[in-house]
């Protein structure tokens, strides 16, 4: 027991519980303790809950593996055009690239963000406000304000609404965002996803297709049996390819839970209770130092 003596615990609780009485319980500290929480109610009161809409997918690894060899002296043209593929790098360059951006626009999706779901605006035509800090910065930088949306600013809505994490050492990939609108998140969500593989499907049937054509006019011009060979094989791999791309199933991607939606509104109250906790304590401190001093300096409280 001598090392509890040496830590004095009935000492340190003292100054523990005067320390506390002297900074804490005090009319003062209690008082802005009160104002804190009901500014915390009045800001929770007139926040708009935002709904976490996430989905959880499957990385596709079987995507650019190689095909079997097809005889031949193939094998070696085969490594040139096709190489091990990085799934989710794709499709998140995809999900935030402006072709997608720009398929989701020619989709209506810019009316339902930036006209209110008012159909009757042409939706080339919608007014772009702006800020004071845009104006500014257009005047002194000399670059030229547009005064309509167009799919840039659906790009970036996209880069700062929808977030892409993918397990470390997994395979499964969240594709999330926050929204007021439960079923406009559900509704976007779900499309971007889609829109952005069947782009990727898109993408690789019109190479291979572009291959196809090239290597049917060299195979119309050569006189070698071997490289005849590797040319017909190079054909029938990339025809092979194209009929294995035209369906309608996921490409990168598979799916694995549906949707999930969560109304995170408990969880802004927990952290903004936690905020005004902290930052009343930091606050209390600073201020009941400043009446501190103010008393050693006039010998009094002044208020």
């Amino acid at each position: 027991m001598s090392f509890l003596k040496k830590i004095e615990i009935k000492s340190k609780a003292l100054l523990l519980k005067e320390f506390f009485y002297d900074y804490f319980w005090k009319k003062s500290s209690l008082n802005l303790g009160l104002a804190s929480l009901i500014f915390s109610l009045a800001i929770i009161q007139f926040s708009t809950p935002q709904f976490y809409i996430s989905a959880t997918l499957r990385e596709n690894k079987s995507v650019g593996s190689s095909s079997p060899s097809l005889g031949g002296g193939s094998d070696n043209l085969f490594s040139i055009v096709s190489s091990e593929s990085n799934s989710f790098g794709e499709f998140r360059s995809n999900i935030y690239s402006y072709i997608i951006a720009q398929r989701m626009w020619e989709k209506g999706w810019a009316t339902e963000i930036y006209a209110g779901g008012d159909k009757s605006i042409d939706v080339n035509k919608i007014d772009k406000p702006q800020t004071l800090a845009d104006r500014l910065g257009s005047l002194l930088l000399g670059y030229e304000l547009y005064d309509f949306y167009s799919p840039h600013d659906l790009q970036d809505f996209i880069s700062s609404k929808v977030d892409l994490q993918k397990e470390i050492k997994g395979t499964n990939i969240t594709v999330s965002m926050l929204t007021s609108d439960q079923n406009f998140g559900i509704s976007f969500l779900n499309e971007l996803m889609l829109t952005a593989d069947k782009y990727a499907k898109e993408f690789l049937i019109l190479k291979s297709q572009a291959i196809i054509d090239a290597t049917y006019k060299q195979l119309s011009e050569s006189r070698n049996s071997a490289i005849t060979a590797s040319l017909a094989a190079t054909i029938n791999k990339e025809s092979l390819h194209i009929a294995t791309l035209t369906n309608d199933l996921p490409y990168h991607i598979y799916f694995i839970d549906p949707h999930i939606l969560a109304n995170t509104l408990s969880l802004q109250i927990r952290k903004l209770f936690l905020y005004r906790i902290l930052l009343s304590l930091y606050f209390f401190q600073l201020c009941i130092t400043l009446l501190e001093t103010i008393k050693k300096i006039y010998g009094k409280w002044i208020f």
